[in-house]
């Protein structure tokens, strides 16, 4: 019998031509095939403008691979088709990690989200994309747009179902029987209460509302595991108190960490002895509006308060816009004593062009960079989990399987870069470049 592997049959078995791809790929930087998989065209982009309030948004679909796309929506003032095209690609390799295996889409909306008609101008967009919603692409929360209080509500509003409906029907193609048991998950696990934590603003906290932060949490901590520490004592700065930098502070210092600065779209709390897990929660308690409080004397404002990106720290949070870090800002980091730079935030490096890498290359050299398709893919591993014929939907089973994930990528990132102070972003990206198949080959 020839030793030759076989064409690809249903089983998914490797071509000949796929296993000198492989071979091949091995040779090649992981920032060049990288760079080439930022460059390539996406397969579908629609571009909408709204007529009431001169609104503009994109649905950008990287692919359809798997039959499906999926990405949540993100609103804010100034957002750009670029932006938006990145974070497509980026949740491709966000799904090869977190699962299913289907194509990345990112839906960005160029609106204030502080204008009272930000509801109107998202409900109109989503009936702008229904027909795709309903059979090719999941959306969800991102930046400014919750899942439980914005998107949910929008779909009920005009008749569509689940905003992962998309995924579901694209990707798993069920019967009607179990569509409805996927769909009855998917909105009881998402919205279930953690009652560990305290609500803010007589509401209980949930999982939409704390997976992702959670998830960069424990990529904090398994990065400390793996060079035979704990997160005892360990100074972090956040930069972002919404959903992702609040929950990500909540649990570092849960287990031990200290948080030494926050920052949001406003103002500034530098505490240099640090903030531990009670003090750190009542902030997280008295949030306004998923920002710090103004009545802390504590808090200044951002414009007065320029030294932020010099406090002592040994790990930095980005968990908020993109494109928030710069090669001075990096510089900063550096002297201010910074190891580790845990991507809570989307594309956090400020890099000249689609498919320039320079600014995350140089952070990897001298960080480790616990990349955004790693670090922050809580959300999407719940939705992945929760399409899982025996997921339960429960806070403390999503909170496991999200634990699973991230603790066995981790240990794959730092075996694959063999070093666990640098190196981890390229290591993560050729990783998961190998895992999207031909479509991740230069």
């Amino acid at each position: 019998m020839s030793s030759a592997l076989t064409p690809r049959d249903a089983e998914g078995s490797y071509t000949r031509a796929t296993a000198q791809r492989a071979v091949a790929r091995q040779h090649i930087s992981p920032w060049k095939r990288y760079a080439a998989w930022l460059r390539a065209a996406p397969e579908l982009t629609i571009t909408w403008n709204d007529a009431e309030t001169g609104a503009r948004a994109w649905l950008v679909i990287n692919s359809l691979r798997g039959g499906a796309a999926g990405g949540g929506t993100r609103m804010r003032a100034g957002l750009t088709a670029r932006e938006v095209t990145y974070l497509a690609k980026a949740m491709e390799l966000k799904f090869s990690i977190s699962g299913p295996p289907i194509g990345g889409a990112k839906s960005g909306i160029d609106f204030d989200p502080s204008d009272p008609r930000k509801q109107d101008v998202l409900e109109r967009w989503y009936r702008a994309i229904a027909p795709v919603l309903r059979d090719r692409y999941g959306t969800g929360g991102d930046l400014n747009v919750d899942e439980v209080l914005d998107v949910i509500p929008a779909f009920h509003r005009i008749g569509l179902g689940h905003p992962q409906d998309g995924v579901v029907r694209g990707h798993l193609r069920p019967d009607d029987s179990e569509y409805a048991r996927i769909h009855e998950r998917l909105e009881r696990g998402v919205a279930a209460a953690v009652a560990d934590v305290p609500g803010n603003g007589g509401r209980a906290m949930t999982v939409a509302d704390l997976i992702t932060g959670f998830g960069v949490a424990i990529a904090i901590r398994r990065w400390r595991e793996a060079q035979g520490a704990s997160l005892e004592g360990v100074r972090v700065v956040l930069e972002g108190f919404g959903n992702v930098g609040a929950a990500c502070g909540l649990y570092l210092t849960r287990a031990g960490a200290r948080i030494v600065g926050v920052r949001d779209a406003q103002r500034t709390l530098i505490e240099p002895q640090g903030l531990d897990a009670t003090s750190f929660t009542e902030l997280l308690a008295a949030r306004e509006h998923k920002l710090l409080p103004a009545h802390d004397a504590r808090c200044e404002p951002n414009a007065t308060c320029a030294h932020f990106h010099d406090t002592p720290a040994d790990v930095f949070v980005c968990a908020a816009v993109s494109e928030s870090l710069t090669p001075p800002l990096l510089d900063r980091l550096e002297r201010a004593g910074v190891r580790a730079i845990a991507c809570g935030a989307n594309q956090p490096f400020r890099e000249g062009k689609l498919g320039s890498t320079r600014v995350a290359r140089s952070a990897d050299l001298r960080f480790a960079v616990l990349a955004d398709v790693l670090a922050n893919c809580g959300m999407a591993r719940t939705f992945s989990y929760l399409m899982e014929r025996d997921a339960s939907a429960t806070a403390p089973a999503v909170f496991d399987a999200v634990t699973r994930t991230i603790t066995d990528t981790v240990d794959e990132v730092v075996e694959r870069a063999g070093r666990a102070d640098a190196g981890l972003l390229a290591a993560t990206l050729g990783m998961a470049l190998d895992r999207v198949g031909p479509a991740g080959a230069v």
